[in-house]
Order: C-alpha cells, then sequence, then structure tokens
C-alpha cells in the first residue's frame, strides 16, 4: 500500500491564505481612506535657478565630512522633521540628505519634486551608493575592484566617463530618493542635465523605514563607511564636472579616520545650527 510521506503535513501556506495581507505595502490607503501626502518644506533663504547638488545616506554623510560647505542656510522639513540640510556654494546650492533619518517610500516622490520645483535647478549633480553584492554583470567583480558608476539623462562630461563606469542594466538604483529625483527630471524636463554617481558599498543597505522618525543627530558623529581618499576625491571632483563647474578645492580626509572598512570615529568638520554637525 502507497503511504502519502506529506498526508500528516500542513498544506503549504500559499495553498489557503495569501501573503498580501502580510506584507508591508507603503503605498496602500489607511483603514478610514484618508491618506494625505506629506507635507515639505524648503525653510531658508536658498538661492533658486543654479546647479544642486544633492549626497544621500551613506555617501552624502562621509562625502560631507570632507568638504568645505560652510554653514547651513537652510533645511527641508518632511513633516516638521529635517530630513535635508542645504548649504550654499559659489557654483551650486547643496543638500545633504537622509543622514540622520531615513524617508519611507511612499514620501520619495513628494520629496523629489518639492526639490526639483522649488529650487529650479540649471542641472543637477546626485551622489549615492549601490550595493556591490546585488550588482548583476558579465563576470564577479571583487568590491575592492568596484568602480564609481554613474547614470545621466544626457551625455555627461568626458571626465566622468573616463573615471566612472556606466550603470548598466538590469540593475536598478536601490537608493529611493536617487531614483526618485531622476525619474522626475527625466519624465518632466528629459533635456535637463541629471546626472547620479553610485559610490561602491560592500553591504546591502537596510529597507526604508515604514514611518518617518525623528532626526537623530547622534547618526552624524556615529562612524559610517569610510572609502578611501583616492576615490572620494574622483568621485569629489565628478560631482562638479557633472553640472560643468570645478571645485575649489580637494575632498580632504576627515579628522581622526581610518582607512576604508576598520570604522573609527569621525572628527566633526562643518558646523550646523541649532548644535548639529556634519
Amino acid at each position: 500500500m502507497d503511504v502519502d510521506p506529506l498526508a500528516d503535513a500542513p498544506p503549504p501556506r500559499y495553498a489557503v491564505e495569501s501573503d498580501e495581507e502580510d506584507e508591508y505595502n507603503p503605498f496602500q490607503q489607511p483603514a478610514d481612506g484618508k491618506w494625505s501626502p506629506p507635507e515639505i518644506k524648503i525653510v531658508g533663504e536658498i538661492p533658486a535657478n543654479r546647479p544642486l547638488i544633492l549626497a544621500s545616506g551613506h555617501a552624502g554623510k562621509y562625502w560631507a565630512k570632507g568638504c568645505q560647505l560652510g554653514e547651513q542656510i537652510g533645511g527641508v522639513y518632511v513633516d516638521k522633521i529635517q530630513v535635508g540640510l542645504v548649504f550654499s556654494l559659489e557654483t551650486a546650492a547643496v543638500v545633504v540628505s537622509e543622514t540622520s533619518t531615513r524617508l519611507p517610500i511612499a514620501f520619495m516622490h513628494p520629496y523629489a519634486q518639492t526639490l526639483a520645483g522649488q529650487l529650479k535647478a540649471s542641472s543637477f549633480s546626485l551622489l549615492d551608493i549601490y550595493p556591490t553584492p546585488t550588482y548583476v554583470s558579465s563576470e564577479p567583480i571583487p568590491f575592492h575592484d568596484a568602480p564609481i558608476r554613474y547614470l545621466s539623462t544626457t551625455q555627461p562630461d568626458s571626465a566622468i566617463t573616463s573615471s566612472a563606469e556606466r550603470f548598466a542594466p538590469p540593475n536598478i538604483v536601490h537608493s529611493a530618493i536617487s531614483a526618485a529625483l531622476l525619474s522626475h527630471i527625466a519624465s518632466t524636463s528629459p533635456n535637463s542635465n541629471a546626472t547620479v554617481l553610485l559610490l561602491p558599498f560592500p553591504r546591502i543597505p537596510a529597507p526604508a523605514p515604514k514611518v518617518l522618525e525623528n532626526s537623530d543627530f547622534l547618526h552624524l558623529s556615529e562612524d559610517v563607511y569610510q572609502w578611501p581618499v583616492e576615490t572620494m576625491d574622483v568621485v569629489h571632483t565628478l560631482l562638479f564636472a557633472a553640472i560643468g563647474e570645478k571645485s575649489d578645492a580637494h575632498w580632504q580626509t576627515p579628522s581622526n579616520s581610518k582607512p576604508a572598512g576598520t570604522g573609527g570615529s569621525l572628527k566633526n568638520r562643518s558646523h550646523i545650527d541649532d548644535g548639529m554637525y556634519i
């Protein structure tokens, strides 16, 4: 007599229920149907119609530590929580974003739309990361050989094509704010010059949070991943080349930093209002 060894086993979950209700959907309407978009404000006297450099997350935090950005002149607030720090250089406006808190996915497009709409930048240069463990290529690339990569809405400057490699399909940009802003610019102003530069990152970043949390400025003084100074100096130069400008100074290794991957605390460089530092 044939005996089914799985006769006493419970049926697979998909056979009796759907996972859809258990999975978080950032675009799902609340039970009362009264979802409203976030309130996003750019505070401060920020000059418009200038090039914009947007540096986000891990890459933005470490890049800002080695720059002479000067005093903070404004901020980008989402539901009264500061998400972006705004600076003004002679050549561009600079927004260092998501260093003290992270945006939920549903807030990404309104955030990008507000930056593009209110600052009315003449060109855009973005800095972010790409996780090398999930990057798809014809041959495996060790992390220490992983290049800076780029995506651009127009033909990029020759300095970029000679120093970085194209972010090739079927890969997608995991950093949602950079993807949202690049997508918004490409769909609304296809002739605008926008380039995202992506630093290789050895880990897969945590997913975006479900809700926007208060800014935690203690994170600004915590250890961050540290790329080699040569890599940072190159990407620093390319950030300005992407908007047709030249940087007035080289990127400098933050005080008390250690070689890439070794951790170590970083001494604060640029002063920011209200006791905030980068």
